[in-house]
């Protein structure tokens, strides 16, 4: 067990970086996960599609489903306090990468990949 630090680095430190492979990814505004007052992203890439959620600690979560981009993640976000989902762009290069994906990561992704929501299909803008 490790003392709580988490290794941390840019997630397309390349410049040239092809789409996200296949896995778990935890995204934070930090490099150390858990930071009261910065939030994170924790998802799943299967077949360029993509799921997740958004978070702060201690504090409620919004679903999301989309499509994955050169940089960018493109969504639609089901906000846990509004009726209406909405679009958004995630730029992955903003954040910072996370190797540590907690259990509480993983309830949060097993309750969003239950959540209906439309997979966002619109990559043109």
């Amino acid at each position: 067990m490790t003392n709580g630090l988490a290794i941390a680095q840019p997630l397309l430190a390349r410049q040239n970086q092809s789409p996200l492979a296949n896995g778990l990814y935890l995204l934070g505004e930090s490099p150390q996960p858990q930071q009261v007052g910065h939030s994170y992203i924790v998802f799943e890439v299967k077949d360029h599609k993509v799921y997740g959620a958004f978070y702060m600690p201690n504090s409620s979560f919004d679903c999301f489903r989309g499509t994955v981009g050169d940089r960018q993640l493109q969504v639609t976000v089901l906000p846990t306090y509004e009726e209406e989902p909405y679009s958004a762009e995630i730029d992955l290069p903003s954040f910072y990468s996370l190797r540590r994906i907690s259990a509480s990561d993983r309830a949060i992704l097993a309750a969003c990949k239950a959540e209906p929501l439309p997979i966002a299909n619109q990559t043109e803008s």
